[in-house]
Formats: structure tokens, C-alpha cells, sequence
């Protein structure tokens, strides 16, 4: 009697894996497997890779707002209260290849102005591979030298030229000793009129026909530094040099531009 109901038993089960295969078989799609950000910590702190790529982002920025009683600019006038508000976004990215990282940087900047008016303004975007440099940053001139140190309105003393189209290159020995060489399109500063030896106003450019040209060398050694830059402009034919001592002793830091 047990015998027969196992053989019935062996049957219905048979009969009902033979029911299955004769209908159509329901697969569940499997769950795509979810990808986390992951920290790119190859080229400094605020990078991440973007999912899918080996290309490495970093998204920064800032908002300033400032009341003022007093125009550094024009001490002598009497301008009232002035209040200025700033915002930038900034977008790096970097991608390691065999010459070294390709890396882009691109800040956009707003001010909302006296007068109720906002000021859009590209101040960056340039492109950089194996020590070169091209597109928009601050002129060579004042960047390279670590521009006027760490004051306020460090543009009051007339330093040079700043955001402008440029081709530079950068070496660095690995040793403490850099330099720098750069072709500079003074022509496309913000105003376009800017100089290395002063601030210049001119409508005649039509002798433009070379670049200006910036070259810099410079030595670190512990706490000491030494750069020197120079700068030609084509236009007004004329240049200027300029050197910074910087010295750094733990608790403060100190330099002579000259």
C-alpha cells in the first residue's frame, strides 16, 4: 500500500514539472548593481570620481557679503555706506593619462552691484597637461610671486595685469627651484588695458601683432623663498620686474616684495 501511493506520488509530481515547462518561464529581472561615489583623493582634498568614468570632480564655491564705510580706492571721497554681495562657482576636473592629469578649471562669479544690478563674469577657464597651461587665469606676472600676499584690497598698489588668455608653462625641478614662461593677451584683461609696469589707457592697439611675454624663476630652501618674474608688454613696449622674499617661521609668516 505504501508502495503504491509513492509510485502515485512520483507520477503527480512529474506530470505537474512537465505542466511547467510547458508554459512560458518568468524570469525576475535582476537589480542593477548601485554604484557609490567614490573619494578621488589623487589630486587633493574635495575630489570625487563621477560614476561610470575615471574622470575625477570637485565643486566648490563660495558667498561673500560686505558692508563698507570707506573706499580704499578713493580715500578722499565720501561715498556713504556701500554693501556688496559675491557669489562663485567653481568646477574642477581631473583625469590621469600617460603625459600626467588633464585637469580643467572653470569659476564663475556674480556681484550684485550698487544700483540694483547683477555683473555675470567668467574668471577662469583654462585647461592644464604636463606643466602646460591654456586659456584664462591671473597673468603669470602676479601669480607666479604669490600675487600681494594676504591683505586686504591687495590691488590698491597697481601689482600688474591679472585675468587674462594665456599660454605658460611650469617647471618644477622637485628640488625647491621652479619656473615659469608665458605668451599673455594683456588685450583680454577685463578692461583690456592693463600693463605690466602700471595701469595704462589706450584705444590704439593696432601694433599688437606678438604676445606679451612673462618669464620667472624661483628657489625654495626651508623657510626661505626667493622668486624673481618679468614682464614685456608688445603694445606700449616696455616691461618691469618684480622679486619677493617670503620666510616662514612656524608661528608667522612674513615677505618684502620689491
Amino acid at each position: 500500500m505504501n508502495i503504491k501511493s509513492l509510485l502515485l506520488g512520483s507520477a503527480a509530481a512529474l506530470a505537474a514539472v512537465s505542466g511547467a515547462h510547458a508554459a512560458d518561464a518568468i524570469v525576475a529581472a535582476e537589480p542593477e548593481p548601485l554604484e557609490y561615489v567614490r573619494i578621488c583623493d589623487a589630486y587633493g582634498a574635495g575630489y570625487f570620481f563621477i560614476p561610470g568614468t575615471e574622470t575625477c570632480l570637485k565643486i566648490g564655491g563660495m558667498v561673500r557679503t560686505e558692508g563698507k564705510w570707506y573706499d580704499a580706492y578713493s580715500p578722499n571721497t565720501h561715498n556713504g555706506t556701500l554693501w556688496h554681495t559675491r557669489a562663485e562657482l567653481s568646477i574642477d576636473t581631473a583625469t590621469d593619462t600617460e603625459y600626467g592629469p588633464l585637469k580643467t578649471n572653470m569659476v564663475m562669479r556674480w556681484d550684485w552691484q550698487e544700483g540694483n544690478s547683477t555683473d555675470s563674469k567668467l574668471l577662469f577657464a583654462n585647461i592644464s597637461l604636463g606643466g602646460f597651461l591654456v586659456g584664462k587665469a591671473d597673468s603669470q606676472y602676479v601669480s607666479y610671486t604669490g600675487y600681494a600676499g594676504d591683505v586686504i584690497n591687495d590691488d590698491v598698489v597697481y601689482d600688474g595685469p591679472y585675468e587674462l588668455n594665456q599660454l605658460t608653462y611650469n617647471y618644477d625641478a622637485g628640488n625647491g627651484f621652479t619656473a615659469v614662461i608665458s605668451l599673455e593677451d594683456s588685450n583680454s584683461t577685463s578692461d583690456g588695458k592693463n600693463s605690466y609696469g602700471s595701469s595704462w589707457w589706450t584705444d590704439d592697439k593696432s601694433n599688437h601683432y606678438a604676445p606679451d611675454v612673462v618669464a620667472g624663476a624661483g628657489f625654495k630652501s626651508g623657510a626661505w623663498g626667493f622668486k624673481v618674474v618679468g614682464g614685456y608688454d608688445s603694445i606700449v613696449e616696455e616691461g618691469a620686474i618684480k622679486a619677493r622674499v617670503d620666510a616662514d617661521f612656524g608661528v608667522f609668516s612674513a615677505f618684502l616684495a620689491f
